[in-house]
């Protein structure tokens, strides 16, 4: 994917509508955002400072020098319907998360086949953007997609239908979850990646698309449908969507498509403080223990491809514990070393 320059985002967002900007931006204030729309924005500000400069650090302020005014008019219009607190809005950190979210809002725009109604707010449908690293995603269905290089992932707040079904634009390394009963489905470039529950990874070279396949079993298709093959684990398919053509391969060197990414979670002889701290940095979870010595045990596992539960309800097999998961807590009762 080309990366798209700061007036191109300031541009498409003038077509946005303010109200929608300023309720999303007002939620996140309070804290009220859903943790969909908490992550996007969130990845974005952390895009931002990654790559900001002297002169973004210009056009930004620019940015919110010009829409200061109208903010606070259409803020005091919004204020006569429901009655709130009306943030002062100058240049300092507030300002400066005002900005990021016209231009998270503006970059939607762009790139979004749904335009207007990619961010209303009816519509769960959201975006998450990888800028130059790998970002990690994480589904309300536990599925992880790691989004690499400047990589664009469109995906539902919430799995409603019989399948999970979510749009690629460049390179992710995804961890589904397994759910037989729900398909998951991912559209990309021009074919269609279907799975009940694997890892795979989906990378664009040229105008060929390919799949690699870590386990499971995977089926890929041209978007029409008039071509499928079924991959499985150490394979991969390339898909020529312009030859309207699929073949399939021996994969090689996969542990390349693993870097930057918590994917291996392998351990021998690791001390569990080591392996929680992965297991914490993977799934997003603070842990709580009851027994704080367990921490220096030792312990052999491989909880690769492995759901945040199943990865605990192995962890707790070995440990002769039990859990519980709590938001972002999990507690762990173990008594100590087998």
């Amino acid at each position: 994917m080309s990366k798209y320059s700061l007036s191109s985002f300031i541009d498409y967002h003038k077509y946005m509508q303010d109200r929608k900007l300023l309720i999303l931006f007002e939620k996140y204030q309070q804290g009220k955002c859903s943790p969909a729309e908490k992550i996007l924005i969130e990845q974005w500000l952390d895009s931002l400072t990654e790559n900001t400069d002297e002169s973004l650090e210009k056009e930004i302020a620019k940015e919110v020098a010009l829409k200061s005014k109208m903010y606070q008019q259409i803020q005091a219009r919004l204020s006569e319907e429901t009655p709130a607190r009306i943030i002062p809005f100058g240049f300092n950190k507030i300002a400066r998360i005002a900005a990021s979210v016209l231009l998270v809002m503006g970059c939607v725009f762009a790139l979004s086949p749904m335009g207007y109604d990619t961010f209303d707010l009816k519509n769960e449908t959201f975006q998450a953007f990888s800028v130059g690293k790998t970002k990690k995603v994480i589904l309300e269905d536990g599925s992880i997609i790691w989004l690499k290089g400047n990589s664009l992932l469109t995906y539902p707040e919430h799995f409603v239908n019989a399948t999970r079904e979510v749009n690629l634009i460049g390179e992710a390394l995804f961890e589904v979850a397994k759910d037989a009963s729900h398909p998951f489905i991912v559209h990309s470039n021009g074919m269609n990646t279907k799975v009940l529950g694997t890892s795979f990874n989906i990378r664009p070279i040229g105008n060929h698309v390919e799949v690699v396949v870590f386990t499971g079993k995977v089926a890929v298709s041209l978007a029409n449908g008039s071509k499928h093959i079924l991959v499985l684990p150490s394979e991969k398919a390339i898909c020529m969507p312009q030859e309207k053509e699929i073949k399939a391969a021996t994969a090689e060197n996969t542990a390349s498509y693993l870097l930057n990414t918590e994917y291996n979670m392998s351990f021998e002889d690791a001390r569990m403080s080591d392996v929680l701290e992965k297991i914490s940095t993977k799934f997003d979870v603070d842990f709580e223990l009851t027994n704080n010595t367990i921490g220096n045990c030792l312990i052999t596992a491989d909880f690769t491809d492995q759901s945040l539960d199943k990865t605990m309800t192995i962890l707790c097999q070995i440990m002769n514990g039990s859990y519980v998961i709590e938001g972002n807590k999990v507690f762990l009762k173990a008594e100590g070393c087998r």
